[in-house]
Order: structure tokens, then C-alpha cells, then sequence
């Protein structure tokens, strides 16, 4: 009987460790397939006796079940399949879900649903991620597109523990759908994405989190190089090279990396394009091979197949490339090696076979024209299909690299990759998954060859690193929560826990933690953060809390500054004077764009000095003129200073700046740097009325979320004051062809009010067609408003119901008693952070005076 639950709401952390009610087992089967491409993690499994032909219309075809369509690739574990998949398409109950079923019979035993709250990505995109399984537990591990992060019980598919990894890290989702896949090392779950935080990691970069796949406390967090080009969805590998465990990812900043698995400590790095990795890395011994198919950074040929030798340390760009073929665009699907040849599929479905030393192109077969699925190798033969539905199987050849044995057509797309286990061969495609393998054979299997082994951790006692774990809380004020300090070797193994008495800790910022290791969170109901540093046998390590009071919250920004403890508000909001701002507008405009401009840049940075010039490629110089609007008009140092030298003196003389220099050249002919500005700052504050800016100088963050609270919270209202700032429009265009959209989040649900659209719009998905509700509303720039958004939800029958609501007026006059709009959406979600989104991708938006308040205070 079919067991399903709906998961309505989720709390950050569920459980701990000792009430885990999956049996805990040493005992793993060799023949399970725990992770998306194989115990191995390089898509070989050491399976023999499998077919070399099958049909959908039964030759080798043990199951068909159209119900477990996907576009994830499943994973098989203690005789069960995992998936996931889209939950009753096309409808306004549409969800995702993680699926359970009997990997011998095909027959769903469980599936866990939720919903894909406030993401962009399409319905079609659904089950982007796979799921992994931990053979020491039975517990399996998935992300949602919605950044929904969880634990579940691999028998029950109950929820050990989760996490909303958008509202309490930042995570972001993309309307292209691409989602990361987590990975189990020992005691360990980790998952990365682009995330854009708060405090230091506000920038927004390619991070990766370790929880303790126990209890679901974050272990470590560690970062890439800021500001990436690209969202991806490049799985990690974990190996073992020159006696040290390594975790190996491509990263959305166009490199490759390789940290200590347990630590987080980077061990080295490949840049290899500007635009993201999302091909997933393979291991060779020391060599990694990797892929992307967009451009290089050394040359205007685009994508690539490499090799990088990861026995080196450091930046590998130069010193450890082994070797890149060029125009193979290997950007999707993981390579395979065998033997000394490397065998990839391109994103037009080309099958490459490469000499492993030297990348020498051996030959190719054309399987269709696009290239999704990963190949699997399995008892001497690759199995592989292309997105249209083609399948192949192939046999190595020596002379030409591959010799097709068999193909056929399905009448669907093919993402997901093929699997095998226990003689049973899993092909996941949109309208069906299918099990293909002779009937009554069993199993047979070569062993898997280990890995190589690690340093022994005697050799080396001696303490190098230190994590606070954890290394992230979120708690209420009057909190405790205990912090234990965990050390390590330099190899990044583990060596103990630190006793308190030997640990000296310190915080910066309200708080304190006692001779046990208990940070207690003050007890005042204010927003704060706090960072919590450990010192032990020489070493140092940090922890971040942040402290975030029950409702009723109140923000004036009169301070001018933008709220610490908000995850992906700062970096793409500033404080502002506004009354300082309409005032240079009047006699300005130039002055007023400038005055946003250098803010953003002293508050981002942060720095007394802010520079503009084209030195780096990140041509800052050129950016301020795009947002000035004078890439045509300024051409020249002297051109600069003759349009910006006024507005300039007028920011000096409101305080804004000390002094500012033209130190460039006058162009950049011959080499030369060309115009450079350098600005220091002046010592003004905000003394007028203090607001939030959405600014538009940042291009990747002008349309963002943004969450300020507990994802735990529920039965409230959130209202805000907001001013789009009105921008000028050619003759005979829209008059609201640029005007900002901006919007509140309650409970996991936005109302927005749309500029260029004149609209009022409530969403429950983003990007779905029928999750939301919308109606014709007109507003006008240049004009102060107040948003209100509640959410109520009540029982109908089986279903969790939610009612939203939401209304909009001019600042200063009366509240109406009407809703502007009212919608009910099933099932609800039954909790979420506060939070809120803006939309300045051609001008400003301002927002004042937001509150929040427990519906208990307004009934």
C-alpha cells in the first residue's frame, strides 16, 4: 500500500542524532547503487551477465512504471529505488516528491511530497537534483528546487531532519532549474549553490555546507571565489589522492576545485572558464578529467575536455593542467574512464573516446543532438541515450573506440542517467521509468577495487585545524546552544574533540558562552548577530549566530543600516537618506545616481576609498558610466571630469565625500590604464528619513529575495512602505516601461506589485502557470505606498488550506477595510521566514517603515 506524506511545513532541525529511527548498520552491499553515478562515483559498475538488446515491449524488460517518470537519475539501496519527481503535473497541486518503490518490482512503497515554494523553476524542471543514499544508515538525502534540504528515513520516508536552505543560507533558485546534488563522506552530508548570506558571505559566491548527516547541524561552510557567472549543478566526487581525501566539484565561478572533505579546507583550484562548471568531474588516479562547453579564459575556442593532476596543491591553473582538447563541449554529462581511454558525451550528443595521457581524439559516434544523460559502463558495454529519446549500447574498440551493438527509440525525453544494480539496469526518462535485465539471472560481480588509502592518522596527532561546530545557528533571544570545537590534522583528519577547559572563547557581538561551551543568545527582543571565535592548542576557529526576536518586529532604517541578520539582503540593498536624495535629485540628477553609485560601493566593499577604473576585468569604471548612462557621452579622463567634476563637488559639499581624484590616463590608446576615479569617503550619516534601497548598480542582484526570520514562523502579517523611482521614457514608449516591481513574503507565498505589468500578484510557485493569482491594479512612480500581505491557513477536511491576502494604498491616507486582492491556495504552506523581493533591474526601489505582527496582536 502506497504511503504518502505531505510535508506542509518544515522546522530547521527536526531531530538529533539519538532519535534517528533508521536501524544504523555497518553492512553495505557492493552491488547497491547509493549515488547518482555508482558506489564508484564514475558511472562503472562491476556487474557482469547484463543484456546487450532490449525492447519497451518486453525483450529484457522486467518492469515499466509510468508513475516514476522523471527527469533525476534514481539510485538503488537495501532493495529499494529512489527518486524524485514531479507530484500530480500540471495542476494547482502540483509539488515534488521523493519516491520509494520496490526495486524488483517496481511497486511504490512511499513517496514524500512538498511543496516548490517561491523558486522560479519551471514545473518541467522538477527532480533537476538526485537523491543519495547512506549505506551505514538507510537514510537518504534530497534537495528540492526549492531549496528544501532533508533527511528521510529510508524505510518510512519520514523526515529525519531538514532544512530551507533559501531562507536560513541564501540559497539561490534559478529559473533554469539547475540544482545540486548532495553527496555522504562518513558523518557528513554535504550540498552546495550559489548562496548569498549575511555578514561576510552577504557577496554572493559558489559555497558548500557540511551538515552532520545526524542531526543536521552545519559542520563547515566554505566559499569560492566571489560573484560567479553562473548558477550550476557540477556533482561532487570524493577520492583519495597521495594519501589525502579529497572532495572534487566544478564551481559556478568557471573553476574546479578540490577541498578536504571534512574540513572544508581548500586544497586547490582550476580556472577554466568564465561562465560555470556544470559538468561533473571524474578521478583517474591523480588525474581529474572535467569538462565544460562554454568559453576558455585563455582563447575565444569555446568548451573543453581536461585533465588536472590533483596530486598538486595551490592554483592549477598553469602548474597542473595536464592537458585541455579544445571544441569538445563536454558541458553536461560526466566522462567515463576506462582503461587508458576517456570516453564523453558532448552537448550535441557526440561520443567522444580520448587517449587518457594525452587527449588525443580516438574517435566519436553521434548518438542524436542533445547530449543530457551520463554514460554507464557496465559489464563491458556503455549504455547512453541521447535527450530525445535514442538509446545505445556500445562495445570499446580498439581501432575506432566504439562499436554499436544496439539501439533503439523511446517515444520521451532522457535526462536522468542510466543505473544498474543487482543485474537490473534503471533507465529514468520523462514518461517512464524502465528496469531492463534478463529475469531470473543473479547477480554477478567483479569486486570494486578500493581506493587508495589514506595517510594513518597516527602518523600525524598534531592539531592544524579547528571547526566550531556548529559553524551556523539561527536562534530567539534568552537561546542557548551548545558549541563543541573539533580538531583535525593538517591532512584533514580527525583527531578529537576539545575538552571546555582547554578552549578559550571570545564573541564578538551580544552574547556569551559559558565555561561549558554554551552560547547563550541575549535576552533582549532585538536583532542581532554575533561571531564566536574558539581558541585551542594555538588554533582558531569561528562560529556565526544570528538572534532574530518573535514578532512584533519594526524597521524604520532610520539608522541607515540594513538589517544584520537578513540572509540575501545586504550586498543588494543599502541605507540611504531619502530626504538627501530627493534633494539632490532636484538640483542634480547626475549627483543623485552618484550618491546611490558610491554608497553602494562604501557599503559593499567596504572600503574608505572607492576606485573606478577598467584594470581588472570586472571594468568597474565601465560599469558606473552603463549605470550613469554615459558609456557614449564620456569617453575620456577629460570628458569624465567635465560631466561629473560638478556633481562630484555637490556630494563634498552635503558630506558624502572628502575628496575625489582623476589619477588615469586620458584614454586607452597605446596601453595606457584610461580614466580612473578614486572617491574617498565623507564622515555624513543618515539624519533625514532613513530607508532600504533595492539598487540597480548590481545587474546579477537587481531581482533577488530576500528572508529576515525564522523559516518556522507562521500566523502573521508583513507591511511595508515602497517608492519606485520613476525613470525617463523615450516618446511614445510606456510611461511604465521601467517602472521596479516590488513585494512582501509571508509563509512562503509572495504578493507583488508588478510596475511594468500593473498588476497585483499573488504566488505560491514563481515561474508555475497556475499557482497564482493575479488582477489588474494601477500605481504610479515616483509616489510613496504602503503593501500589507497576510497569510491564514484552516483545515478542509484532508487539506491544509492557506488564504492570501493583500492590499495596497497611498502612504498618508486612510487603510482601506477592503483586501485588494484575495486568493486560496492548497495544499498551504504552513510556515516561512518573512521576507522581501524587489525587481530593479532599471531603477531603484525605496522601502520604509517594515513591520511585522503576529495575527494574534490584529485580531
Amino acid at each position: 500500500m502506497l504511503k504518502r506524506i505531505w510535508l506542509l511545513g518544515c522546522m530547521w532541525v527536526c531531530c538529533l542524532a539519538g532519535n534517528a529511527t533508521a536501524a544504523e548498520s555497518p553492512l553495505r552491499d557492493p552491488l547497491d547503487w547509493p549515488y547518482w553515478r555508482g558506489p564508484e562515483m564514475n558511472g562503472i559498475s562491476r556487474e557482469r551477465n547484463l543484456p546487450s538488446s532490449w525492447s519497451p515491449d518486453g525483450e529484457n524488460l522486467i518492469w515499466k512504471n509510468p508513475a516514476l517518470g522523471t527527469r533525476s537519475t534514481p539510485i538503488v539501496m537495501r532493495g529499494k529505488l529512489y527518486t524524485l519527481c514531479r507530484h500530480m503535473p500540471a495542476t494547482l497541486q502540483e509539488a515534488e516528491k521523493v519516491v520509494c518503490a520496490d526495486a524488483a518490482t517496481g511497486e511504490i512503497e512511499w513517496e514524500h511530497v512538498f511543496n516548490a515554494y517561491l523558486t522560479d523553476v519551471p514545473d518541467t524542471r522538477v527532480g533537476w537534483s538526485s537523491v543519495v543514499g547512506d549505506p551505514e544508515t538507510g537514510h537518504v538525502f534530497a534537495l528540492g528546487v526549492c531549496g528544501y534540504f532533508v533527511c528521510l528515513n529510508g524505510e518510512t520516508g519520514e523526515p529525519v531532519w531538514s532544512h530551507s536552505l533559501s531562507e536560513e543560507y541564501g540559497l539561490l533558485s534559478t529559473y533554469g532549474g539547475r540544482t545540486n546534488f548532495p553527496i555522504v563522506h562518513e558523518n557528513l552530508v554535504l550540498i552546495s549553490g550559489v548562496i548569498i548570506g549575511w555578514g561576510d558571505m552577504a557577496r554572493p559566491a559558489h559555497r558548500i555546507l557540511a551538515f552532520d548527516k545526524r542531526n543536521g547541524q552545519c559542520v563547515w561552510f566554505q566559499s569560492t571565489r566571489p560573484l560567479p557567472e553562473d548558477t550550476t549543478y557540477s556533482s561532487p566526487v570524493l577520492t583519495v589522492i597521495d594519501g589525502q581525501a579529497q572532495f572534487i566539484i566544478g564551481a559556478g565561478d568557471g573553476g574546479v576545485y578540490g577541498f578536504q572533505p571534512r574540513t572544508g579546507k581548500m586544497l586547490w583550484h582550476y580556472d577554466v572558464s568564465p561562465r560555470g562548471i556544470n559538468t561533473t568531474p571524474v578521478v583517474a588516479g591523480n588525474l581529474v578529467l572535467c569538462g565544460h562547453s562554454e568559453e576558455n579564459l585563455d582563447t575565444t575556442q569555446m568548451g573543453a575536455l581536461f585533465a588536472i593532476d590533483a596530486s598538486k596543491s595551490g592554483d592549477l591553473t598553469k602548474s597542473g593542467e595536464v592537458w585541455r582538447i579544445k571544441e569538445q563541449f563536454i558541458g553536461k554529462t560526466q566522462p567515463v574512464v576506462v582503461g587508458d581511454r576517456v570516453y564523453s558525451i558532448d552537448d550535441s550528443a557526440n561520443f567522444f573516446v580520448n587517449d587518457l595521457k594525452t587527449g588525443k581524439l580516438i574517435g566519436k559516434q553521434k548518438l542524436g543532438t542533445m547530449g543530457r544523460a551520463s554514460p554507464l559502463y557496465a559489464d563491458g558495454k556503455f549504455y547512453c541515450a541521447d535527450a530525445t529519446g535514442r538509446w545505445f549500447i556500445f562495445e570499446p574498440d580498439e581501432a575506432r573506440g566504439l562499436k554499436r551493438i544496439h539501439q533503439l527509440r523511446l517515444d520521451s525525453e532522457i535526462n536522468g542517467s542510466p543505473i544498474v544494480s543487482h543485474g537490473r539496469i534503471y533507465l529514468p526518462t520523462e514518461a517512464a521509468m524502465y528496469c531492463i535485465g534478463f529475469p531470473d539471472a543473479k547477480p554477478v560481480a567483479d569486486p570494486i577495487p578500493p581506493l587508495p588509502p589514506e595517510k594513518p592518522v597516527s602518523e600525524d596527532m598534531q592539531p592544524a585545524q579547528a571547526l566550531v561546530v556548529p559553524v551556523e545557528s539561527l536562534l530567539k533571544p534568552g537561546n542557548k546552544q551548545l558549541l563543541q570545537v573539533f580538531l583535525y590534522n593538517a591532512n584533514g583528519q580527525f583527531l578529537r574533540v576539545a575538552q571546555p577547559g582547554e578552549v578559550q572563547f571570545s564573541v564578538s557581538g551580544k552574547g556569551s558562552v559559558d565555561a561549558a561551551g554554551r552560547f547563550a543568545a541575549p535576552a533582549d527582543a532585538e536583532h542581532h548577530a554575533a561571531i564566536i571565535t574558539a581558541e585551542v592548542a594555538g588554533l582558531k576557529g569561528q562560529a556565526r549566530v544570528r538572534i532574530v526576536p518573535d514578532f512584533p518586529w519594526s524597521f524604520t532604517f532610520d539608522d541607515g543600516i540594513v538589517p544584520i541578520t537578513g540572509v540575501g539582503i545586504r550586498y543588494r540593498h543599502i541605507g540611504l537618506d531619502f530626504d538627501l536624495y530627493q534633494s539632490l535629485k532636484q538640483r542634480d540628477r547626475l549627483a543623485a545616481r552618484l550618491y546611490i553609485a558610491l554608497t553602494t560601493q562604501f557599503t559593499n566593499v567596504p572600503a574608505p576609498v572607492a576606485k573606478y577604473d577598467d584594470s581588472t576585468p570586472a571594468n568597474v569604471w565601465t560599469s558606473l558610466k552603463r549605470y550613469l548612462d554615459l558609456v557614449d557621452t564620456v569617453t575620456t579622463q577629460s570628458s569624465a571630469k567635465a560631466k561629473l567634476d560638478p556633481a562630484l563637488k555637490l556630494l563634498q559639499d552635503e558630506g558624502v565625500l572628502t575628496k575625489w581624484e582623476w589619477t588615469g590616463t586620458e584614454d586607452t590608446t597605446g596601453g595606457q590604464l584610461g580614466p580612473q576615479l578614486q572617491v574617498t569617503k565623507g564622515s555624513r550619516k543618515v539624519t533625514g528619513n532613513g530607508v532600504l534601497c533595492k539598487i540597480s548598480t548590481i545587474p546579477k542582484g537587481t531581482r533577488s529575495q530576500c528572508w529576515l526570520g525564522h523559516p518556522s514562523s507562521s500566523h502573521y502579517e508583513i507591511q511595508a512602505d515602497f517608492y519606485a523611482e520613476g525613470m525617463p521614457i523615450a516618446e511614445g514608449l510606456d510611461k511604465n516601461a521601467k517602472l521596479a516591481d516590488f513585494g512582501l513574503i509571508c509563509q512562503r507565498y509572495r504578493c507583488d506589485v508588478l510596475g511594468t505589468h500593473q498588476k497585483l500578484k499573488l504566488y505560491s510557485w514563481i515561474s508555475h502557470d497556475q499557482k497564482y493569482f493575479e488582477q489588474p491594479f494601477e500605481w504610479s512612480a515616483d509616489t510613496w505606498y504602503t503593501l500589507k500581505f497576510r497569510v491564514t491557513t484552516h483545515q478542509e477536511g484532508e487539506d491544509a488550506v492557506a488564504v492570501l491576502l493583500g492590499k495596497v494604498w497611498k502612504r498618508g491616507e486612510p487603510e482601506p477595510t477592503n483586501w485588494s486582492i484575495r486568493w486560496t491556495d492548497r495544499p498551504a504552506n504552513l510556515n516561512g521566514s518573512p521576507g522581501l523581493f524587489g525587481n530593479a533591474q532599471n531603477a531603484e526601489v525605496f522601502i520604509d517603515n517594515l513591520k511585522v505582527t503576529s495575527l494574534e496582536r490584529v485580531q
